[in-house]
């Protein structure tokens, strides 16, 4: 049985990452023959609910001088990884895998370290570009992932296209009758990352009968709420704030929309997608276009372009024929869990087999 960790800072525990690595390592634990899988958290995590039922440790440094707490730090990992002896390590932070590559200087026997990046390279701080090429081979959650990695020198050969595993819903989610309903789930952010004034600008300018249902909040929710009045579509949009399990609410959506200016690889598109609903999103990097295919669950318009975005949502508003939501569950295949996790098992094995060749 060959031993994998996987390594990352602190977790605030309710974020769409950690929803991967407990299904991962829960996954591979439950049902491979070949591999298990430990977690590892340097610097814990402020919810504890989602590593109840999974083996981990964690590590919180004390309190000191920044010198101290990262000889602390390194000192932890040496002296787990010594103790544990995995057959490969997978760090989810750039941070990380530098320190991972120092101790295994000192660790008997040699060990794959593999980069397992949740964030688009070059639009998220916590991202180290310059520590990547400490890491052996990398695990990408999306192909424009991959794109960004061979633009910084990283050979092909050691590039993994992964995506995130999804569970197969049987429910699909029913389009409304004589109305068009929009549902945005995500955080509340006027601009930045999720750019929500493109979508009301875009929203302000549809005629018709139109809905949106806002499922998220953000330091931003206030100006966000100003500016829907300001551009007069207020009454036409609900603010539902956080919602623990947003789908549990949602029992009528014609469309599923995204703004992003840029993503990793957006769960949310495939979580509609695999309810049978239609998604809009910009083509931002990285992730829409490995989920969306135009005329077969969605349409991608080009980010910061409000006038397509426009037209899109009119199109829909004004009776445009949305495809078949069952074909649509179907055409992401791929992420559902039976087929994902025998390719992800499959690129282990890869990855191992370069490595005991050396």
């Amino acid at each position: 049985m060959k031993k994998i960790v996987i390594m990352t800072s602190h977790l605030s525990g309710r974020g769409g990452t950690e929803t991967v690595l407990r299904d991962v390592i829960k996954n591979i634990n439950q049902k491979s023959d070949n591999y298990r899988a430990e977690l590892f958290l340097m610097g814990g995590t402020e919810d504890q609910n989602w590593v109840q039922d999974l083996p981990y440790t964690s590590c919180v440094p004390a309190k000191k001088n920044k010198l101290l707490q990262q000889l602390e730090k390194f000192s932890s990992i040496l002296q787990y990884l010594k103790k544990e002896k995995p057959s490969m390590v997978i760090s989810v932070d750039t941070k990380l895998i530098r320190v991972c590559q120092l101790c295994r200087h000192f660790i008997k026997p040699k060990f794959p370290i593999v980069s397992w990046i949740h964030f688009s390279l070059f639009n998220e701080p916590l991202v180290n570009t310059k520590l990547l090429p400490y890491a052996d081979n990398h695990l990408c959650i999306s192909s424009g992932i991959a794109k960004q990695m061979k633009s910084l020198g990283i050979h092909h050969s050691n590039l993994y296209v992964i995506y995130n595993p999804i569970s197969y819903i049987e429910k699909i989610v029913p389009r409304p009758q004589g109305t068009t309903k929009f549902i945005y789930i995500g955080r509340v952010q006027m601009e930045r990352q999720k750019r929500l004034q493109d979508l009301l600008t875009a929203l302000s300018q549809v005629d018709g009968n139109w809905h949106l249902d806002v499922y998220g909040d953000g330091e931003d929710a206030d100006s966000c709420k100003r500016l829907s009045e300001k551009l007069g579509i207020y009454d036409q949009i609900t603010w539902h704030g956080w919602v623990d399990n947003a789908w549990k609410s949602i029992h009528e959506a014609t469309a599923l929309l995204l703004t992003s200016a840029y993503e990793g690889l957006p769960m949310v598109l495939a979580e509609a997608i695999s309810r049978g609903v239609y998604c809009i999103s910009s083509d931002c990097q990285t992730g829409p276009e490995d989920l969306i295919q135009d005329g077969i669950n969605g349409e991608l318009y080009q980010p910061g372009n409000l006038k397509q975005l426009q037209s899109i949502l009119q199109s829909v508003v004004t009776g445009k024929e949305l495809p078949d939501q069952r074909s649509m569950k179907e055409s992401i295949q791929f992420m559902y869990a039976n087929s994902y996790y025998a390719h992800l098992q499959r690129d282990f094995a890869r990855i191992l087999d370069k490595w005991n060749a050396k």
